[in-house]
């Protein structure tokens, strides 16, 4: 009797401890779904911030987007929604990017790194991606530099 006692406690505490992880879980992830559907809408708001600089709208119609972009994403913020922009010349990393194009290497790049960032990528509280970052890489071969003495030492042969 005592062991059958002893087994329900264990089995209710479990039981207990599971509910209280899930609630967690929830509470940190369950906005997961609208936190994914308002990505492409800072996209737009990006887009139009981009679209109106430089050209000749009044200062407040650009003030306004420009605004309206910052205080989406301090809320996002708020919410444990980060922006990634990974920088030129990042290491590649298919788990936080996605390649959307190659690019020939320039000078200074490395193959298999960042060329540029077509969107930013965003994840909610650091761990949930919920989009990666859609970049350009430099493919290539890496241009090997000759020693700056290795033409010296064959001249006396």
């Amino acid at each position: 009797h005592a062991s059958a006692m002893a087994a329900l406690r264990i089995a209710a505490t479990e039981a207990q401890q599971r509910h209280t992880s899930e609630l967690e879980r929830m509470r940190r992830f369950g906005a997961e779904p609208l936190a994914r559907s308002l990505v492409p809408v800072c996209d737009n708001l990006q887009a139009l911030c981009g679209s109106l600089e430089g050209s000749e709208v009044p200062a407040a119609l650009l003030e306004g987007a420009v605004l309206t972009r910052e205080s989406m994403q301090a809320a996002l913020e708020r919410h444990g929604v980060e922006r990634h922009d990974p920088p030129a010349g990042a290491r590649f990393d298919p788990s936080l990017h996605e390649a959307m194009f190659t690019a020939p290497l320039s000078d200074g790049a490395a193959p298999g790194t960042v060329s540029s960032v077509f969107r930013p990528g965003y994840t909610l509280h650091g761990s949930h991606i919920l989009r990666a970052a859609q970049v350009g890489v430099f493919v290539g071969e890496a241009q090997q530099q000759p020693p700056p003495d290795a033409d010296a030492e064959g001249e006396g042969e």
